[in-house]
């Protein structure tokens, strides 16, 4: 961990001020600044061998707090109207002691969590604080649904993302039974996940676009509307969904595919989905880990990524005569990346460079 002069690691490119180098060592740029040595020396010295895995709840805080502020300046700048709320995909990290973290930290913002699996869902329900947002992606059976009821009754603010016409007929179906069941039984909101004919970037690109399996086709999704329409849930339907891939490096696709999808929203808002009030544009806010210069893997500041948001969906809103929706984000690469460090032992070094005493020289040598 001791660096030489020259030894920076594109620290001031992707490091975001969160380290230092002081005196040839990593320092923590925060509190009293300690080096990483001297924390692993602390630690090694009470008796924990092998990697270590070390975890700064402050870089979780700045990370939540920046991405709140720049909306909140592009929001300004735009005079929007909407609001801007953000939830943290679990997928990305369950670990008690990083989730207890997070929302010890975000209370101020009312951050919430997504939710892709029963066991998420649980998670979800346990540490969401009540009226902050908690959304539940994913395919979804009869119990998983049954479990958002049951968190929508409890309180929470929960949003429930239909993925294909089934769990539409599944949502239909346990309403019903709710309604029997209890007096006054409160439904959870309803999103719909829509494939984009915009194609997807980034990591996992194919979980966009129009070939992706996630997500109702344009006819789907009039089917959808019409559905709820017949039962009389129109009222539930608040959120449009898309997601085009993470650690997006390019924004142009994004700003693409956020026309699609304002248009969509704008459109269902005039054929009288009056309730519908939000967009949730997914996750894919990329993290820098390039160490050289002129080759960033995000060619976007954060800000930039705001602005574009908000500008084009105000200008979507304005264009169809609709009131400009709240805007969701699901980023977890950006929030949890940069909040931990694992330090491992070297145990062995290996050199592919040639040194004399491996050499079998001899008293006359070829020139090679």
């Amino acid at each position: 961990m001791r660096l030489g002069i020259q030894k920076h690691f594109g620290l001031d490119i992707w490091g975001d001020d969160n380290f230092i180098i002081e005196e040839g060592l990593i320092h923590i740029n925060h509190g009293s600044k300690p080096s990483l040595l001297h924390i692993t020396k602390k630690l090694r010295a009470k008796g924990y061998k092998g990697p270590l895995l070390l975890r700064f709840p402050h870089l979780i805080e700045k990370q939540i707090t920046t991405l709140f502020d720049t909306f909140e300046t592009a929001r300004k700048t735009f005079d929007y109207t909407g609001a801007f709320q953000a939830v943290f995909p679990l997928k990305v990290n369950q670990f008690p002691n990083f989730v207890e973290s997070l929302m010890s930290v975000s209370k101020s913002h009312h951050y919430g969590l997504e939710a892709g699996s029963k066991a998420e869902l649980i998670i979800a329900m346990t540490k969401t604080p009540i009226g902050s947002p908690i959304t539940v992606n994913g395919f979804k059976d009869k119990e998983m649904i049954s479990l958002c009821f049951l968190a929508s009754n409890m309180g929470h603010n929960i949003t429930v993302t239909i993925e294909g016409l089934e769990e539409l007929k599944t949502i239909i179906q346990i309403h019903k039974a709710f309604k029997l069941s209890m007096k006054n039984p409160l439904s959870p909101k309803i999103g719909m996940r829509i494939r984009l004919h915009s194609s997807g970037i980034g990591i996992w690109a194919k979980s966009g676009g129009y070939s992706s399996k996630f997500g109702l086709t344009s006819t789907e999704l009039l089917e959808a509307y019409e559905m709820l329409r017949q039962e009389n849930l129109l009222e539930y339907l608040w959120m449009v969904h898309f997601h085009i891939g993470s650690q997006m490096g390019d924004i142009a696709p994004l700003k693409k595919a956020l026309r699609e999808a304002g248009n969509i929203y704008a459109e269902l808002k005039k054929r009288g989905a009056t309730s519908l009030g939000a967009i949730n544009i997914g996750g894919g806010l990329a993290v820098e880990y390039s160490q050289h210069e002129g080759k960033q893997e995000r060619n976007y500041s954060l800000q930039e990524f705001a602005n574009d948001v908000v500008y084009l969906m105000q200008d979507i809103a304005k264009s169809k005569g609709v009131e400009e929706p709240d805007i969701f984000t699901e980023s977890g690469r950006y929030i949890a990346a940069s909040h931990s460090v694992l330090i491992a032992p070297v145990l062995e070094l290996f050199s592919q460079e040639y040194h004399e005493k491996g050499l079998r020289l001899k008293d006359i040598n070829p020139l090679l």
